[in-house]
């Protein structure tokens, strides 16, 4: 790597364990039934059933629908893992490989339901804010001020604008895809239009960082 390029994003923390047995079957069957019935109209006892338990079972597990609901987003967030660069990866092919593993998480058909059923349930169940809150999808975007972070610092700039600067990137290369696939106006994009758009995205947002800044970005 050249003198005063970015140095490479440090890892993500190692994923957590995986959930016990038990509650992995829950949390398998509470997916299905989530899925077909929706949020409102899923019952515990349904979950208990798929799972082939009882209810009392169930909630040694978990005190209410809302926590299991919970566990659910966690575990799905938890196979988000993004790729660890190679040496001297240079940051347009980081921030490319970041995202394209961001869409594939976003823009997968169960994910797309999944987070339907948070924004609908948003808006009257205040239990919902916190789960949304305390949502993986922070890790993502965490990740991205990271991959971003280093870039931003070398060339003067904060740690405020490194955000801002990963939310419009964010934006720029996943925002219309992810728009359509939740509000059902367009079919799923394919996964060739996807990683050009991200391609040419971090390539407009990098051509800015040197026009701005007036350095080489590498």
């Amino acid at each position: 790597m050249e003198p005063g390029s970015p140095s490479i994003p440090k890892p993500d923390a190692a994923p957590e364990p995986p959930l016990n047995p038990r509650m992995e079957s829950l949390v398998a069957a509470a997916e299905v039934i989530f899925l077909s019935k929706g949020y409102h109209n899923a019952t515990m006892s349904d979950i208990a059933r798929r799972a082939g338990m009882s209810k009392r079972t169930v909630y040694t597990l978990v005190s209410s629908k809302v926590e299991l609901f919970a566990e659910l987003l966690a575990h799905r967030k938890s196979k988000l893992q993004f790729p660890t660069p190679a040496p001297d990866e240079p940051v347009e092919e980081t921030l490319c490989a970041n995202l394209l593993c961001l869409a594939k998480f976003l823009l997968d058909p169960a994910q797309i339901a999944i987070s339907r059923m948070v924004i609908t349930e948003y808006g009257h169940n205040p239990d919902f804010s916190n789960i949304f809150l305390s949502s993986r999808l922070r890790k993502a975007q965490s990740h991205m001020e990271t991959c971003l972070l280093d870039l931003a610092l070398t060339h003067g700039a904060t740690r405020e604008e490194a955000r801002e600067s990963a939310s419009m990137l964010f934006g720029m290369a996943l925002g219309d895809f992810l728009f359509n696939a939740l509000s059902g106006f367009r079919a799923l994009p394919s996964p060739k239009a996807v990683e050009e758009r991200i391609r040419t995205s971090v390539g407009i947002f990098l051509a800015g960082c040197k026009a701005e800044h007036g350095s080489r970005v590498r």
